[in-house]
């Protein structure tokens, strides 16, 4: 196709779907539509599409940009990420919609995007080729490939005069050392497929070793501010559910590791990783104390963190982790839920062209909200003030755990009309709240983290007595079981406004196979 055709083409596109998708470029023409438009807008990744009028001649991971590469010889430059990833943006708005740098990308290489939420295995791949080169990974995720696909060089995010002159250094290596990095592109391809392709045996479990790494866990411990590594601090729930499980036999575990777990739990709920206002656990936190998270939040953490807080109440009868996993739950089944039934997959870091600005608070905002008495009882609760802990506004959270928690077996009736004043104050929050401009809402219902959210649902119905959970977790396995299978029952990884696309991958039919079980 001639590129006179090929615009054409991509502008009837473009109109088809213009109600669909919201169009993000600093370029426009005179009469409004987009100066400029590439293949991305054939598809259907909000993530793609976010990138369709970037100036950048993008391609969809396939055949075609392949082919155009091998004909040209030249190197291909793949960018990974995901809608609402923070730096993905930044580094789409600092780089991918500068002209300057598309002029350089569109000259000297054929340019890829791939959204990892639909092609994990190509994430996987390619993050361990970067981690291979660089030593760290994360997104969004830059890789240097050669017309055949190998990775040669990468990195994560570049600032637009970094990305500038790496282009520059890249191109010139291509023109002048191209053996020498297909030679060093067949050493790390060789790597990844070894790694990738290795297997491994079933085998008794040895207790010695679950010992060690136990041990290990306990001294990476943070007594301080919990969590079991320095900043930046994931949740790392699978850790924390295998820990959870250890913790039950007695015989075997100190009440060192009980402490830890503990007050690990706790640290995550009092912080600002948390949404105080309307539940559910944002991605990670960038500082030790849990206080300044990534705004954006996925669905996985929270299928993942309400079984660990429900999980952990079981245990412990731990009244603030009852709290906390069913204002999780509960998060997901008001914000999260599609009508047919099936879990949408994230929300966005940012809104209004800024991190976090949804979720923060100004003081007198508060104060003009909230009645004199309303105010006071969450001002030292939520630990606001004038100056605020995040570019001069409030992260709500919790400086203290409130003591009548601890009153929850004692005193039931106490802590329930503590919690119904707190609850009416949060609702008026949350009702204020909505009429922000929200952040983007990725509305991909993905096979695997549907699976996660049906086995956090339906665990979290049994540990929590809370029917309604298994409810919403049955919805949605029969959302999947009747949408995501073709006539050949095959199953589709995705699905978006009812349409299916992307084959499933291994943790699709594993996470759903465990949901259906759970």
């Amino acid at each position: 196709m001639d590129s006179l055709s090929l615009l054409k083409n991509l502008e009837q596109v473009r109109k088809t779907k213009a109600e669909n998708y919201e169009v993000r470029t600093e370029h426009y023409r005179e009469d409004g539509s987009p100066k400029y438009i590439n293949r991305l807008i054939r598809e259907d990744s909000p993530y793609l599409l976010q990138h369709a009028h970037n100036p950048v001649n993008w391609y969809a991971w396939g055949d075609e940009a392949f082919a155009v590469a091998r004909k040209a010889n030249k190197p291909l430059f793949l960018s990974i990420g995901y809608s609402t990833c923070h730096w993905c943006h930044v580094m789409e708005v600092e780089s991918f919609d500068n002209e300057a740098v598309a002029e350089l990308l569109n000259r000297f290489f054929i340019s890829i995007k791939v959204d990892r939420e639909q092609r994990p295995d190509l994430d996987e791949i390619y993050m361990m080729g970067v981690q291979l080169t660089t030593g760290r990974g994360g997104w969004p995720m830059s890789s240097f490939l050669t017309p055949d696909g190998k990775p040669f060089f990468g990195g994560t995010y570049f600032s637009a005069e970094q990305f500038k002159e790496l282009l520059t250094r890249v191109s010139s290596a291509w023109l002048e050392q191209e053996q020498a990095i297909l030679k060093q592109a067949d050493g790390i391809a060789k790597t990844v497929d070894q790694y990738l392709s290795s297997s491994v045996e079933a085998a008794t479990l040895d207790h010695g070793l679950l010992s060690q790494w136990l041990q290990q866990m306990l001294s990476q411990y943070d007594n301080i501010n919990g969590g079991f590594s320095a900043a930046p601090k994931f949740p790392n729930e699978t850790n924390l559910l295998f820990l959870l499980d250890q913790s039950k036999h007695s015989e075997q575990v100190d009440r060192n590791l009980r402490q830890a777990i503990s007050h690990t739990l706790d640290s995550m709920a009092q912080g600002g990783i948390y949404d105080q206002v309307a539940g559910g656990f944002h991605r990670y936190s960038t500082d030790d104390e849990w206080l300044v998270p990534h705004f954006e939040k996925m669905l996985y953490n929270q299928a993942l963190l309400g079984q660990v807080y429900a999980q952990s109440y079981f245990l412990t009868a731990n009244h603030f982790h009852l709290q906390i996993a069913r204002e999780t739950f509960d998060y997901v089944l008001r914000d999260m839920t599609a009508p047919s039934g099936g879990f949408y997959s994230a929300t966005d870091a940012d809104s209004e062209g800024q991190e976090g600005t949804f979720f923060l608070w100004d003081q007198q905002q508060l104060k003009k909200l909230l009645s004199t008495e309303d105010y006071q009882f969450i001002e030292s609760l939520y630990g606001i003030s004038a100056d605020g802990n995040f570019e001069g506004r409030n992260i709500l959270y919790l400086p203290k755990i409130p003591k009548i928690y601890a009153s929850g077996l004692t005193r039931p009736t106490k802590l329930k009309q503590w919690q119904g004043r707190l609850e009416a104050i949060k609702h008026q929050l949350y009702l204020e709240r909505e009429k922000r401009i929200h952040p983007f809402k990725d509305k991909k219902i993905i096979t695997a983290w549907n699976g996660m959210m049906i086995t956090g649902l339906a665990k979290g119905a049994m540990l929590l007595n809370e029917p309604r959970y298994l409810i919403a977790a049955q919805q949605a396995a029969d959302y999947l079981w009747n949408n995501h299978f073709d006539q050949s029952s095959d199953l589709f990884r995705v699905s978006l406004d009812g349409a299916t696309s992307i084959q499933a991958t291994q943790e699709d039919y594993a996470y759903f196979a465990e949901g259906l079980m759970a």
